[in-house]
């Protein structure tokens, strides 16, 4: 949950001289979490009823700033070449071919990660790279700030900001690479590969919605 995630960031940072504000913090958990939405994206799959023709809706958990279309297929059937575009009436799901009203198709597509007080989608084994990331960014504000610090200072406290900033600089690289080797991203293409996990939730409404989220690795 968000206190863990709260909690690793601060051990991280260790950030003594308290300049670090908490929203500095949840600002950059919540950039960690969308940073690692993009590397490793939660995967979602719902079916529902299609109307006749080649256009269906979107899913409802759809998120138009960030949600992407990865498979559609006929339920217990053949797969069906898919693809998002921009209607008059918003954005729409166009098929390959057109379909029956009433057929079931399964949409698998992707969503964000959610860390929350209530909700936590990052599996427990990323939790302290996606931290790690959070850390990066907390510690780079730190370097940038003793970086100014030195050249506003002309007496010895220039070099003691300059040695604070350099170290803060280092620990932000050091968190960053923490990150991309956990996920076994190359830094020069900054790219993760990899395959969909499902995992099975209960239909929210018991009938003919069948909802699972999983992680695509």
């Amino acid at each position: 949950m968000l206190s863990d995630f709260q909690a690793i960031v601060d051990d991280l940072v260790r950030d003594e001289s308290a300049e670090i504000t908490a929203d500095s913090r949840e600002r950059a958990i919540a950039l960690a979490v969308t940073r690692y939405s993009t590397d490793r994206p939660r995967a979602a799959i719902e079916e529902v009823t299609a109307v006749a023709g080649e256009m269906q809706d979107l899913p409802p958990g759809w998120d138009a700033q960030f949600s992407a279309i990865a498979e559609v297929k006929r339920t217990g059937g053949d797969k069906i070449p898919a693809a998002v575009e921009l209607t008059l009436g918003g954005e729409k799901i166009r098929l390959g071919w057109s379909v029956t009203a009433g057929e079931e198709l399964q949409i698998l597509y992707t969503q964000l990660h959610v860390v929350s007080e209530v909700e936590d989608t990052v599996p427990f084994k990323d939790r302290e790279a996606v931290c790690c990331w959070a850390a990066s960014l907390l510690l780079e504000q730190l370097a940038s700030l003793y970086a100014g610090h030195q050249q506003s200072t002309l007496d010895a406290d220039a070099v003691n900001f300059g040695t604070k900033a350099g170290d803060y600089a280092r620990r932000a690289q050091r968190m960053r690479q923490t990150y991309l080797d956990h996920l076994g991203i190359d830094p020069k293409r900054n790219v993760a590969a990899g395959v969909v996990v499902d995992l099975d939730q209960a239909a929210s409404d018991g009938k003919r919605r069948l909802f699972k989220t999983g992680v695509l690795r």
